[in-house]
């Protein structure tokens, strides 16, 4: 939603940051009194040494809580701040619904876990490939290669089965 910079109610503004510095901007915006927000999610290893903790769900943005008109000046300049988000004259806001459904989500943990990153797949499920070439082609796990992220599959096609290694990511459990 756009609002103007007059607003009197308190909001929950979109606010950029500076590359890689959500952290400390939600650090400075808690510092100056304004309460800040930044949804992290855990997202699946890209190699088995790769560290496995959450990143921010909408890189260089968080989200900021405040009076626009006591509060934009201390949300504009603060250490890892870009800036408020603005459309011309209006600024970016959330609703307060949303960002409650986001806290929610995260069950106490701090940060939200993809249902994806839980299960990897099992030898013997069935599974149905959903991107790339083979696309809407069902076949059986037969092995799962962690370190790579990768499953073998035996695959049925029309002129019988075959034997294929994809990313993981690009099957789902049938």
């Amino acid at each position: 939603m756009l609002l103007s910079p007059f607003e009197t109610r308190p909001v929950w503004l979109l606010v950029r940051t500076k590359p890689k510095q959500e952290k400390l901007a939600v650090e400075g915006l808690a510092a100056r009194g304004i309460d800040a927000y930044c949804p992290r999610v855990l997202e699946p290893r890209t190699h088995i040494r790769a560290p496995h903790t959450p990143v921010p769900l909408f890189p260089s943005y968080v989200f900021g809580r405040c009076i626009v008109s006591e509060g934009f000046h201390a949300l504009s300049y603060c250490p890892g701040v870009a800036g408020a988000v603005r459309f011309g004259d209006h600024l970016a806001a959330v609703d307060d619904e949303d960002v409650e459904y986001i806290q929610q989500k995260e069950s106490g943990r701090g940060y939200l876990v993809p249902s994806s990153v839980h299960r990897p797949p099992v030898k013997g499920s069935r599974i149905k490939v959903f991107a790339g070439p083979f696309r809407g082609i069902q076949g059986v796990v037969e092995q799962y290669l962690p370190s790579q992220n990768r499953v073998r599959l035996l695959l049925e096609v029309v002129s019988g089965k075959w034997r294929a290694q994809m990313d993981a990511d690009h099957v789902r459990v049938a």
